[in-house]
């Protein structure tokens, strides 16, 4: 990996950094690409996006769940309402649509700044973006952006340090490390120097650019499978090496074969200055390439001391970059027996105490997934079945196989993001404190931040739509994996932080239940706990047109089957440490115009608050850094 360490870094003003802009002509040492000269501007991304001066582009929409994974039903994820019928509701996704400064998801990408209006040429430095170190030798790390139509294969940036005499005290130059800018997709840049900064007085910045590299795939959908902050030793139960701070990433190829996959990330603090950038390829289980409709997960990125202790508070940028190049998809399947699970009742003490349980319902609906997602895998049914039910011990019941895991779990321990709160309150005695947004859900924690992104909470719930997204997942990476089937497994495994260091927790729960000489799993089926956990399916509608009518669900914590204590414990409003477990809400998806919006409202009578409320976040964004409140609520429900 390359670090870019910002120990030292201050901000100094756009005047000190951008005195001047000149158009750049191509190095003599520039040879290996038709390279073409830029016009550079400063601009300022916080300010309004949708310029009628500048030119409007489309920015690449991210697809659909059952876009990436041809094994999911489309058909079990649509949306439950139109919005255009009901437009009294969508007064905050206007306004998100149009905020530029949120993160979204898109292919390739994900993060802030990416504009679908752009100035129509050249290339502008966010303004905001800007880092710069006062002390010790002069260094830059900040975002670009493409403000042309066309795809920019590569931009070179030339940076002339000055004098206060205006003698040049020296040329740098960086080379963007993301490939194939698309229009209006900011990028990150790092640039250095042997000049101590003290002596620069001015800073003359030039540029040239190349055209789309053909090389160069940016068609995966990125995922961030977790993100631990610096100083927790302990996550999701599994006791850490190490206090540093850890994201863990990867992504669903949606394009042509790679040999290889690189990932850049990086931070932003609250006013939009970058102040880490790191690099990270494909972890050791994918080191042969990802073929068509393959997955693979990159190395984790740690980051001690210094700025660490911030970077879970701050937003991240994500870009990939494949390298195309013929990665063999190997065709095969195993001849599906389909036996029965072997439903075990346990009847005596001992057994109890033994036997792995799950919900009835939900484990004909993880068979059933399996059995839709398993093709050209070499697993069958039952084995990929068995990968799929030993996360979800791990990740909602302390990783006890006798506990039945309910669907209505939420997660409690991702603190740190204030606009998961409504109006960004985050005390606990906070006027809407249980009016929470909690964005880990069901028995395999699926986060927007990653499965999630394009899936509604009811769908995270539901265990029939959640195996389909887990199912999907693992087939992909267990088929893109290299090695023994056992660390293919572990490749299987690899977003769910939970299963441990080298898969040890999943793997016992695997050899517990599954049987690999006669392709049987072993559990018992727990008939208290049904498909939604105690979720509920409702009539929704808005007040001021009852007639106008639309599916909707109700979750209420109280009402949660399976096992509970894992998350509904006290202090119920939550702490500094502990995020709160909501009051009832309403919740459904919705189509706005060309978005999709998922909605959870809560109303007085189950909350007793002086007011209604809802929240709303766009599919294909990051619920901590993307939901919008507003209140009051105009729902009505029977």
């Amino acid at each position: 990996m390359r670090i870019f360490r910002a120990s030292s870094i201050v901000f100094l003003s756009a005047t000190l950094l951008f005195s001047s802009f000149v158009s750049a002509e191509p190095a003599e040492s520039d040879i290996q690409r038709n390279q073409s000269s830029l016009e550079i501007s400063l601009i300022d991304p916080l300010a309004t996006s949708n310029d009628t001066n500048k030119l409007k582009i489309e920015r690449p929409i991210m697809p659909e769940v059952w876009e990436i994974y041809s094994g999911i039903n489309a058909e079990d994820f649509v949306p439950e309402l139109n919005l255009t019928q009901n437009e009294i509701m969508q007064q905050s996704v206007t306004e998100t649509e149009l905020d530029d400064s949120i993160q979204r998801s898109f292919i390739g990408f994900v993060g802030p700044n990416y504009t679908n209006y752009v100035i129509g040429d050249g290339i502008s430095i966010l303004d905001n973006s800007l880092t710069v170190s006062e002390i010790g030798d002069w260094e830059a790390i900040g975002l670009l952006r493409n403000e042309s139509p066309t795809v920019v294969g590569e931009v070179d940036l030339f940076v002339e340090l000055l004098s206060e005499d205006g003698v040049i005290l020296e040329t740098v130059q960086a080379i963007t490390p993301v490939k194939n800018v698309r229009p209006g997709e900011p990028a990150p840049f790092t640039i250095t120097s042997n000049t101590d900064s003290s002596l620069v007085s001015e800073v003359v910045w030039n540029a040239t650019k190349t055209e789309e590299i053909s090389e160069i795939s940016r068609n995966g959908v990125i995922y961030v499978d977790y993100e631990i902050p610096y100083g927790v030793d302990n996550f999701k139960g599994v006791d850490r090496d190490s206090v540093d701070y850890q994201i863990g990433t990867s992504f669903a190829n949606i394009g042509e074969s790679l040999s290889e996959a690189y990932l850049y990330v990086a931070w932003l603090d609250s006013e939009g200055k970058v102040v880490r950038m790191e690099e990270t390829e494909l972890n050791k289980y994918f080191q042969d390439g990802i073929p068509v409709e393959g997955s693979g997960s990159f190395t984790d990125i740690f980051v001690d001391g210094g700025i660490a202790s911030a970077l879970s508070e701050y937003t991240y940028s994500l870009w990939l970059n494949g390298e195309k190049g013929y990665v063999e998809k190997v065709e095969f399947d195993v001849e599906d027996q389909t036996p029965p699970v072997q439903d075990i009742a346990p009847t005596k003490d001992m057994s109890l105490k033994q036997t792995a349980r799950f919900g009835d319902v939900p484990t004909t609906d993880v068979i059933t997934a399996a059995g839709n997602n398993n093709t050209n895998t070499g697993l069958s049914t039952n084995h990929l079945a068995a990968l799929m039910f030993s996360v979800t011990w791990p990740e909602v019941t302390g990783n006890d196989r006798t506990l039945t895991p309910s669907p209505m779990t939420v997660g409690r321990a991702d603190t740190g993001h204030t606009r998961l709160y409504p109006f960004q309150n985050t005390s606990p005695s906070g006027p809407y404190a249980r009016a929470f947004w909690n964005t880990g859900v069901g028995v395999f924690q699926i986060d927007s931040a990653g499965l999630g992104s394009n899936a509604a909470f009811h769908n995270r719930v539901l265990t029939n739509t959640a195996s389909q997204l887990v199912a999907a997942s693992m087939a992909s990476r267990y088929m893109s994996a290299s090695g023994t089937a056992s660390q293919k497994r572990r490749a299987a495994w690899s977003q769910w932080y939970a299963c441990g260091s080298n898969a040890v927790n999943c793997e016992n729960n695997y050899n517990a239940i599954y049987s690999t000489s006669n392709d049987v799993i072993s559990l018992s089926r727990d008939t208290t706990v049904a498909r939604g956990g105690g979720m509920v399916s409702r009539t929704c509608y808005n007040t001021s047109n009852p007639s106008n009518t639309w599916a909707c669900y109700k979750w209420n914590a109280n009402q949660a089957q399976g096992h509970t204590d894992s998350w509904r414990y006290n202090p119920l409003n939550g702490s500094s440490n502990l995020l709160p477990v909501p009051l009832p809400f309403y919740t459904y998806s919705s189509v706005v115009g060309s978005n999709t919006v998922e909605y959870r409202h809560w109303l007085t009578a189950d909350t007793g608050y002086t007011t209604s409320l809802y929240g709303s976040r766009l599919f294909g964004t990051n619920a901590r850094n993307s939901v919008n409140w507003s209140s009051p609520s105009a729902l009505g429900s029977n």
